[in-house]
Order: structure tokens, then sequence, then C-alpha cells
């Protein structure tokens, strides 16, 4: 099978306004560099770093003109031990429409797609979502991780191993869980390319909008496919956690506050460089010139 990584990064970061420097390169922890001093790591490093260690040797950025930071940072993706290539979306349009923007590139290829902003452990979770799916000859695989907040999340309910809904921000009981990552094949590619060819951007129907940014929603599109007979499954990371740097509530979540800050266990088991967390930087040290 022939992947390729896919990192949205053309939103607006509406979420954090009044900021308006690219959201996906937020410092969040740091590497400790020969010389002794600490090199910040943006948390667009961390989708890179999964998709590097699930195989994948190529990826694209979907950046916008407001994003093109992300490519001043990330080049060529050699420095990071990937081959990035960058895919132009002129306007915001919600994340359906920013993973359909690769569809005419992909070629028939398996797509990993991890998120801009956000953190999750175990480290090598898409790795294996990536052997999940592998084995099982899925059309569509989700990485579900725990969270206290999945009313504005997307909780995924699942049955042994399988994906039965994908809610979107649900206002009633739901699991307390979130798909963080996910990987398709070209069925669910095909299948997102054509509902979005014949939906308006704020149409309902097959693709409900968010009511809150009036764009459509990817976990509509995995919810879709489900009842449209697409086998889709999950791996399910219990231990694991979801952080989303895209908020101002995430960011102090994940530590991007100063050092020492009241309450903020720097060292809590699991967070992005702690000891043991798997993430790159925190057993080790980056070579940097």
């Amino acid at each position: 099978m022939d992947f390729v990584g896919l990192i949205p990064a053309a939103g607006r970061a509406t979420r954090l306004a009044p900021f308006r420097y690219p959201k996906e390169l937020l410092p969040i922890g740091y590497e400790l560099t020969p010389q002794g001093g600490a090199r910040p790591r943006a948390v667009a490093e961390y989708g890179v770093e999964a998709i590097k260690a699930a195989g994948i040797d190529h990826m694209f950025f979907v950046v916008a003109p407001w994003k093109l930071d992300v490519v001043t940072y990330f080049g060529d993706g050699g420095q990071f031990g990937v081959s990035v290539g960058y895919l132009y979306q002129e306007e915001a349009r919600g994340l359906p429409h920013a993973v359909d923007i690769a569809y005419p590139w992909i070629g028939g290829r398996h797509v990993a797609l991890v998120l801009p902003d956000t953190i999750v452990t175990p480290a090598d979770a898409l790795a294996r979502l990536r052997a999940r799916y592998t084995d099982t000859g899925a059309d569509l695989a989700l990485a579900v991780f725990p969270t206290e907040q999945a009313w504005r999340l997307g909780p995924v309910v699942m049955s042994g191993g399988k994906v039965e809904r994908v809610l979107d921000k649900p206002r009633g009981p739901a699991p307390a869980n979130t798909w963080g990552a996910a990987i398709w094949g070209e069925r669910f590619a095909t299948l997102l390319h054509e509902e979005l060819a014949q939906a308006s951007p704020a149409q309902d129907g097959t693709a409900r909008a968010n009511p809150e940014a009036g764009e459509p929603v990817l976990g509509v599109f995995f919810d879709l496919a489900v009842r449209r007979g697409l086998m889709a499954v999950a791996v399910e990371f219990p231990g694991g956690s979801f952080e989303d740097a895209g908020t101002s509530e995430g960011i102090v979540r994940t530590g991007l506050v100063a050092p020492g800050i009241a309450g903020w266990p720097a060292d809590r088991p699991g967070s992005p460089g702690s000891p043991g967390s798997g993430w790159p930087g925190s057993d080790r040290k980056l070579n940097v010139s």
C-alpha cells in the first residue's frame, strides 16, 4: 500500500482571535540542543513526526494565502525526515473542503490525516492505526482518544472495533471520546469529493453544516460513509490523550503558557516533551546548527 500524509493548515484560527499568526506554528514544548540551549517545537511538528513514525515518507500541507509562513518553516521537509509538498486553498471553507483539495493529487494512494493544531498520545497512535487499517482492508480507520469535552468534538460510537456512528458536537449523551486522526482509501475519498461537489457550502442534507461557522464538518462525512456501507474501523487509545492547541483553553492544557504557572504540572506523564511520552525531545537531543 502506498500512503501519503495530509495536514490541512488553511483555516483562519478564529477561535484564537485577535491572534493572526499561523496557529500551526505555536510553540508547544522544546527540544534540547547539543549546545545546552533549547529549540521551540511548532505544534504542527507533532503531526509531521506522527506521519513519519507511521512509515510514511511523503506528505502534503494544505495552506492558504495567510499561512505561507508554514511553507517557510517546514520547507521541503528535509530537516524533519519527510518529503513535504504544499496544496493551495484560496479561501477557508472548512475541513472537508481543505481535505478534498488533495483529491486530484493523491492518485489512488491511501491518506493519513493528522490535524494541524492537536497533540495526541501515544506518539505511535498513527502507526498503530495504519497497522489496523492495513490488516482489516477497511475503507476508513479512526484513531479514538478519551476526552471530557466530547460535546465540542467528534465522539465515535464503536462496537467490536468497528465504527457505528460518528457524532459532531452532540447535545445529548455521547461517548467520552473523540476521533483525532484518520486513514482512508479511494472509496471514502471519492465519496467525500462527490458529496462536496453536489452540496452548497451551507446546505444541509448529506453534509450537515457547522452551525457556528456555516461550514461542512468532516465527521459528518465519516458518519455518512458508515451509513453508505463503507467499512470503518477504529483503534481506541483509552490511556491516551487528545489536546487541541487551537483554542485558548487548549493552549493552557498543552503548556504553552509560561513555565511555572500555578496548577500546571510541567512533567505531567504523557505531556509533549515529558520523559516517557514518546515524543521527540522527551528523551533525546536534537542536532541543530
